[in-house]
């Protein structure tokens, strides 16, 4: 029996998650954690809501409320939303428990007295305006990389650049927009460049086990050469430094990590089975972003604490795209889990279906009901309805088989499936595993079709091969669809949970049943459901690009504002909001999206003389080109088109 720790990367408590965070950690980690539980081996599966991110802080500050508030709200919500989708944690909690708190602060005074913590100053961002030292996200600027004009102190979400407040060009507090000034404060500091060659030793060693991006990610990072890397902070919403310091507190990318290991401190008595036993294995489910934390610094505390198992694996993602763009909570742009109006399980069968194991992918709403249409209902549901109905209609629900029944080709058939997708789980392939038993469902369907029992005068035989393979499905499709496959298992007449069963037993055939009148595993998605989904996504995208499109006077001025000339207009599909606009400019004829489809008709613009800014960075909206924006004024909620007085050469500059 193996001893398995499943572990998440901790979102923080600041909004909602969604559809990306649990395609990229939490679902690979719950078919694993599912997968191991049926072969029989001992796991825990732990992680939960990071409360202490200055993310949580700054929203707190702009909503009126205390960091506990705002984050307990969200804990909740995400709690919830993660359970509500299947995710079998054996413990999901917080980073604000007594025992998280003793746990971070024991590595804390642990890794100082050793030696590997240290007082030094630094300079830091310092707003006048606000009276206090500002961290990562308290300050924003310019991106020294993309030059991207909205990037965070922690991090660019245009290019993914992970950065650091001093490091932002034209740098303002994010509270007051005042210009910070650079001031020293005294830190602790872990010495993370002390651990580079022992890394470097440990890592090598994982090259055949681990994913080329987290292997290739990490010796990058330490050829570079390591780091010291400050751990405190200069706020009071956070873990408390040891012995108290005023205004500081522990920084959340060190306390955030320890969690894994106070989880299971929470979980059970017997924790120490899984971080001080060797023979235990560490599995650590996240994003690509979050490969330095969990590859190289966490390695180097628990090198330096000494005595508690260093990972066994770090699986990261690639990035999950919505619409062909990145999921971004600070620009609204996702699909929130708690808002998600469909079947459990058909989301988690798409989002393994495209998981991004090796590179971005992307999820739409329209490859969702295909999945489910074309896959769920008419490949699997269909196999598995029309062979329990046909048991119903021709043998009175009752299998009492022969041994001499039993299928060869059928059980080889099986046998192979069950062994293959076990083995594809295990190193971490649920794409590939997902197919596998996809298949399984299909051959099941051809040698229905074959056997055809429905003209046969004794049909029993065919039928209970067939069912064989329904009882395998119901097993293995277990970690992927929870819900679906227990519902099944019973359908065919147990009475207790298919998440009890061993792996092993997916391989054996039924010996004697009585099945239930079968019920329908997955409902057909209509068009007008996505329609929906769409259309709300389309919205959102909208706010956020009218967000981001205001401008100052002092930009406004440097805008090419010209008259254009509408050439033609036609409403894009799946939108009831957007037109797409061809216009004459002067010089050339581009292309915008514009929100007027409910107040005018495309037929009446064309020929019509407007205003455009022309100098605008192309953008894509619904999934069509927008190369400048047409200017209305905003009447009760009503675009008016700003136009000029009288007809005017196409082309004209707006000063």
């Amino acid at each position: 029996m193996r001893k398995i720790l499943v572990t998440t990367a901790w979102p923080y408590g600041n909004g909602p998650i969604h559809l990306g965070h649990f395609a990229g950690m939490v679902l690979p980690a719950d078919i694993f954690a599912r997968y191991h539980r049926m072969k029989g081996n001992k796991v825990a599966m732990v992680s939960g809501t990071d409360m202490h991110g200055t993310p949580i802080s700054l929203k707190a500050e702009q909503e009126g409320m205390t960091p506990k508030q705002l984050s307990e709200k969200y804990h909740k919500i995400i709690k919830k939303s993660l359970m509500d989708l299947g995710a079998s944690y054996e413990l999901y909690t917080k980073t604000t428990t007594e025992n998280h708190y003793e746990t971070t602060q024991d590595m804390f005074s642990t890794l100082k007295k050793k030696g590997h913590i240290y007082k030094d100053s630094m300079d830091l961002f310092y707003c006048p305006e606000c009276d206090r030292f500002l961290p990562d996200r308290y300050v924003e600027g310019v991106c020294p990389h993309c030059n991207e004009e909205q990037a965070r102190g922690d991090q660019c979400d245009e290019c993914g650049m992970t950065l650091d407040p001093i490091d932002l060009k034209k740098p303002y507090c994010s509270l007051c927009n005042a210009t910070p000034i650079e001031k020293q404060s005294e830190h602790h500091f872990l010495k993370l460049s002390t651990f580079n060659e022992e890394l470097k030793k440990w890592i090598s060693e994982k090259e055949d086990e681990w994913k080329p991006n987290v292997i290739n990610f990490t010796k990058q990072w330490l050829e570079d050469g390591l780091e010291d890397r400050p751990i405190t902070r200069d706020m009071e919403w956070g873990v408390p430094i040891p012995g108290g310091e005023e205004g500081k507190s522990i920084y959340v990318w060190f306390d955030a990590v320890i969690g894994y290991l106070s989880a299971t401190k929470e979980y059970t008595d017997k924790w120490r089975e899984f971080w001080e036993d060797e023979e235990a294995e560490t599995y650590y489910f996240i994003g690509k972003d979050n490969i330095p934390f969990h590859a190289i610094i966490w390695p180097a505390m628990l090198m330096g604490y000494q005595n508690l198992n260093l990972p066994h694996c770090v699986s990261a993602n690639e990035f999950l795209n919505l619409e062909g763009r990145q999921f971004s909570t600070s620009r609204n742009w996702a699909v929130w889990l708690n808002e998600v109006p469909f079947d459990p399980d058909a989301i988690r069968y798409h989002l393994t279906s495209i998981m991004p194991e090796n590179k971005d992918s992307n999820f739409t709403w329209e490859g969702f009901q295909t999945k489910n249409n074309e896959e769920l209902v008419s490949t699997y549901g269909n196999y598995v309805h029309r062979v329990l109905t046909l048991i119903q209609n021709e043998l009175n629900g009752e299998i009492k088989p022969k041994e001499t029944e039993i299928d060869p080709e059928v059980q080889q058939k099986i046998k192979e499936t069950v062994e293959k997708t076990g083995k594809q789980i295990d190193n971490r392939e649920f794409k590939k595993a997902l197919e596998t038993v996809i298949s399984l469902s299909a051959y099941g369907n051809t040698y229905l079709n074959k056997k055809e029992p429905w003209k046969s005068d004794n049909p029993k035989k065919t039928l209970y091969n067939c069912l064989n393979i329904v009882k395998t499905l119901s097993i293995i499709t277990a970690p992927f669809m929870p819900n679906s496959a227990n519902q099944l298992w019973q359908t065919i007449g147990n009475k207790d949970t298919v998440h009890k069963q061993k792996w092993s037993n997916a391989k054996k055939p039924i010996k004697e049943t009585k099945i239930d009148k079968p019920k329908t595993l997955f409902k057909k998605i209509e068009d007008k459901e996505i329609e929906k989904q769409i259309n709300k996504l389309g919205s959102e995208k909208m706010e956020e690009k009218k967000e981001q499109e205001k401008i100052s006077f002092e930009k406004f001025q440097q805008m090419d504002i010209r008259v254009a000339k509408i050439k033609k207009a036609e409403k894009i599909e799946g939108s009831d909001k957007l037109l797409k606009i061809k216009a004459d400019i002067g010089n050339e004829e581009r292309q915008f999206v514009a929100g007027l489809a409910k107040t005018h008709q495309p037929k009446e613009l064309i020929g019509k003389q407007v205003i455009a800014i022309t100098n605008l960075e192309e953008a894509e909206i619904f999934g069509e080109k927008s190369e400048g924006m047409i200017l209305a004024a905003d009447q009760n909620n009503k675009p008016i088109l700003l136009k000029p007085e009288k007809e005017t050469e196409t082309g004209t500059p707006i000063k």
